[in-house]
């Protein structure tokens, strides 16, 4: 398994953040096999959450690994922050499912090498990275990431459940303005698209997602019609 696989699994699983999280959404944005991955892992786990009954931790597990990454290498040390977060995650989601889903990543044998030094690159100038998870429990659980320097909206949906004859829109909704369409969600496999630049001028920290009940198509009219299953709000990533 690659090192760009376990990145998946890892952002699958919520494990990454800071730096680390930063860089993963962007892959997912720019590399269509990077998300695939990524909704490859989140498949897999998927099912353990329902079949794992819960465990408390050993309450030493923090300070025994964190005393192993002072004593090792470097090579030690990215194996086991890795660990580290891995667990740390499982306790916060607080159930064996999670934590199975961790021991997934853990148990995976790899090699880890310290990366060789290479000259530094001045990296370009990249615009604001807005992500959103829109909750409409049972129906439906879609991520959205927002690369502002190239417009393009990065939708993975979960748990998608859509009756015969309707459909699931994706709106924006800037404060104090009308709803604005931002597609379908088209199955459950990862969906990239280029907004329109009208759309994209209307995108803003704290703006609000939502994803509503459609006839087969979408909404006749331009603004949602039926149901509003659930919302969320655009925050840095």
């Amino acid at each position: 398994m690659s090192e760009k696989d376990i990145q998946a699994g890892e952002l699958a699983l919520r494990l990454l953040d800071g730096e680390e999280l930063l860089a993963a959404r962007r892959l997912l944005v720019e590399d269509p096999d990077f998300a695939a991955a990524v909704a490859q892992w989140e498949s897999r786990f998927a099912p353990w959450y329902d079949e794992f009954p819960e465990r408390a931790l050993p309450a030493d597990l923090w300070s025994r690994i964190e005393a192993r990454l002072a004593r090792g290498g470097d090579a030690l040390v990215i194996s086991l922050k890795r660990q580290l977060r891995a667990w740390r995650a499982a306790a916060a989601i607080g159930g064996g499912a999670a934590i199975a889903a961790a021991l997934a990543l853990l148990l995976v044998p790899t090699t880890v090498t310290p990366p060789p030094v290479a000259p530094p690159v001045e990296s370009p100038v990249r615009g604001p990275l807005l992500v959103a998870s829109v909750d409409a429990g049972t129906t439906a659980v879609v991520g959205l990431t927002y690369l502002s320097d190239s417009g393009e909206l990065l939708i993975v949906p979960a748990r998608l459940a859509v009756p015969d004859r309707r459909a699931r829109q994706l709106w924006l909704i800037p404060a104090g303005q009308a709803p604005v369409s931002l597609g379908l969600v088209e199955g459950e496999a990862p969906q990239r698209r280029v907004l329109a630049t009208a759309v994209r001028q209307q995108i803003a920290l704290g703006a609000t997602v939502a994803i509503s009940d459609e006839p087969t198509g979408g909404s006749p009219t331009g603004l949602p019609t039926g149901e509003v299953l659930g919302t969320g709000t655009l925050q840095q990533g």
